[in-house]
Parts: structure tokens; C-alpha cells; sequence
């Protein structure tokens, strides 16, 4: 047995957003790290055991964090650090699982609630929607607003993390992007707390409302046509679903899109090869039919008939592809009735 980190998401801070894995995870522990700002403290003595020791990832430093790490891999403890939000999120998770795994400490992942589904819930809304926004771009927890002026698209919904303080900023970034000023924002900050603020507005008056709410903390940014109240804004145009639902890739989709010459593999496979052997046969049986009457028309005349190896053989090498087929073996009676034939006239 080894020591353990589970690295779990305490979701957007509200305590019964965690889930009961993470939850569970953090009963067992002989070590827990947080941040006030991402759970409650109070609540996490509640849950933890009673020799459990709480440690402030804001109060340590690296070099003491690396050492608790170490602690934990001689004495074959387990920890819990709390990750804000869900965990694939984090942008220190890789170098801390990567430092875990060098101390030799089994390490897991417990994902967890984001702050931007729960700001999106906070508001009724979707983030996505058929024929309207289909792709959700999630920038990290440092914005670069030139990244979002690239990114940003009507076809879009962006979650933007950056302090509300430069609210600014992202707007001219947005409207960079050629974002109309009406497109719906929704501006979430300590989402599902007891104190959270959850603004709706739009781009062009998303600087006013933020100064009208006081808001400079770091918060979370929305932006796109999925967030809309009620009605589309004026210059929204949605995408024709049916042209929506044309461009996705289905099977079905894929076997109707051959037109009317292409049959289903199904029905194919059923249908039977068309049997060529009936015309050869045919053939076989008016080669031997022509050899024949040449031979009588010799005997008549007192020629020599000549030889009709040549057409028998032509008669025989359709019955050798299909050699199982019962109506090949006609060939060899009548090329043998066209050999008597010939018997008869030479001892004439």
C-alpha cells in the first residue's frame, strides 16, 4: 500500500454541489488542502475525521507543499487537495499529478461541478442549442484577450474568466471579433454562494452594469446567443435546422445520401448475382447446332468435312466456369451426337 492524493472538484463552492465521490474521498483523509475561496471551511471540519489535518494552500509555500507530499509517501497516508470547479480545468493539475507520481504516490482524479455549468443553470439557460450556437469555448483561469478575439464567433458561446475589473477590455476584444453590441452576457461571480451575483445584460452595456453592481473581483463571463432571455436580438439570424441536420453525419444520413442507384448492403447481399451460364449454354448448344448442319452439308457434296474441334472446344469452356451448374452438361451430348455425326460420314 502506497500514500494517495485524490485530487478532487469541490465545484463552484456550494458544498452540496460536491459529488458524493469527492465527498467520500474527503471523510477518508488523513490530509486535506483547500483554499477559503474555493469551500468553506466550517463545513469541510464537519466532514473530515477528527485527527484530519486542514492545511491553507494560500498560507504554504511550494517548497512546503513538496514536503507535506513526501510526508505522505512515507507514512502511506492519504490527502485530499481541492481543486476549484472541476479538476480538467486547472491548468497546475498535470504538474501536480506529475510531482505526485515522482514521490511515488498513487494519484486519482475526481471530477467535479464547473462554475460555468453552474452559472449557466443559474440562468435557465443552455450553452449550446440546435440551430443556434453549437461550439463552447472555454478560455483558462489567466485571459488573454487577444486569444479571445480570436476565438470568439456568433456561432459560439464563450466563458470568459477574468477579473470583472477589466470588463472593458473584453469588450473590445469582442466587438474586435465583429460580436454585434446586443449579444446577451451574462456575468456570474461567486455562483451558487450565499452571496453570489448573477448579472444579465448585454455586450454594450456589459461596462455599466459591471460598475453598477461594484463588481472588480475576478468573475465569469458568458457571452452568445444561447444566453438570451426570450426573444432573439435583432440582427440574430438561427441557422435552417434542416441544414443543420443535413451537415450532421449519421448512418442513415450516409446510406439514403447514394441516390436512387445505390441499394442497402443488406438488401445487395439478398438479391442473387445474375447467372450468365443460361446465355452461354444457349451459345454452346447453336455452335454445335451450326457444326452439324456444316458436317451434313460435306456429305452431300463429297468434300471432306473438316475438323470442328476448334467450335466444340469454344462450346466446352463456358461449362468449365461453372462446372456445378446442371445445363453444362448438355454441351458434351451434343458435341459427342456432332463426333457420331462426323463417324458416319467418313465410313460413308
Amino acid at each position: 500500500m502506497r500514500g494517495a492524493v485524490s485530487f478532487v472538484g469541490a465545484g463552484p463552492g456550494a458544498a452540496d454541489l460536491i459529488t458524493l465521490r469527492g465527498a467520500s474521498r474527503i471523510a477518508e483523509a488523513d490530509l486535506v488542502l483547500y483554499a477559503p475561496s474555493i469551500t468553506d471551511a466550517t463545513w469541510l471540519r464537519e466532514h473530515t475525521r477528527a485527527d484530519a489535518e486542514l492545511v491553507d494552500l494560500g498560507r504554504v509555500e511550494p517548497d512546503e507543499l513538496l514536503e507535506l507530499y513526501r510526508r505522505l509517501a512515507s507514512r502511506r497516508h492519504k490527502a485530499v487537495r481541492l481543486v476549484a470547479g472541476d479538476p480538467a480545468l486547472s491548468p497546475e493539475l498535470r504538474e501536480q499529478r506529475e510531482t505526485c507520481a515522482r514521490l511515488g504516490l498513487d494519484v486519482e482524479v475526481v471530477p467535479g461541478v464547473s462554475p460555468v455549468s453552474a452559472a449557466a443553470a443559474a440562468t435557465g439557460n443552455g450553452l449550446v442549442e440546435a440551430g443556434g450556437p453549437d461550439t463552447l469555448v472555454v478560455t483558462g483561469t489567466d485571459a488573454d484577450f487577444e486569444r479571445v478575439r480570436e476565438v470568439a464567433a456568433e456561432s459560439r458561446t464563450i466563458a470568459v474568466q477574468a477579473p470583472a475589473a477589466r470588463a472593458a477590455e473584453l469588450v473590445e476584444a469582442l466587438t474586435a471579433a465583429g460580436l454585434d453590441p446586443e449579444v446577451p452576457v451574462v456575468v456570474a461571480h461567486k455562483v451558487t454562494w450565499p452571496d453570489e451575483t448573477v448579472l444579465r445584460t448585454t455586450l454594450g452595456e456589459l461596462v455599466a452594469e459591471v460598475k453598477r453592481a461594484n463588481l472588480w473581483r475576478h468573475a465569469l463571463f458568458l457571452v452568445g446567443d444561447a444566453l438570451r432571455q426570450a426573444k432573439p436580438r435583432a440582427g440574430y439570424a438561427p441557422r435552417d435546422p434542416e441544414q443543420a441536420a443535413a451537415q450532421r453525419w449519421t448512418s442513415r444520413s450516409w446510406r439514403s445520401s447514394g441516390g436512387e442507384g445505390r441499394r442497402p448492403w443488406a438488401r445487395r447481399a439478398a438479391e442473387p448475382e445474375p447467372d450468365d451460364s443460361e446465355d452461354t449454354d444457349a451459345a454452346g448448344i447453336e455452335d454445335a447446332a451450326e457444326t452439324e448442319a456444316a458436317e451434313a452439308v460435306s456429305a452431300d457434296t463429297g468434300e471432306q468435312a473438316r475438323p470442328a474441334a476448334e467450335p466444340v472446344a469454344e462450346a466446352k469452356q463456358p461449362a468449365k466456369r461453372a462446372p456445378a451448374k446442371p445445363a453444362a452438361k448438355k454441351h458434351p451430348a451434343r458435341a459427342s451426337r456432332g463426333a457420331a455425326a462426323r463417324r458416319t460420314t467418313k465410313k460413308a
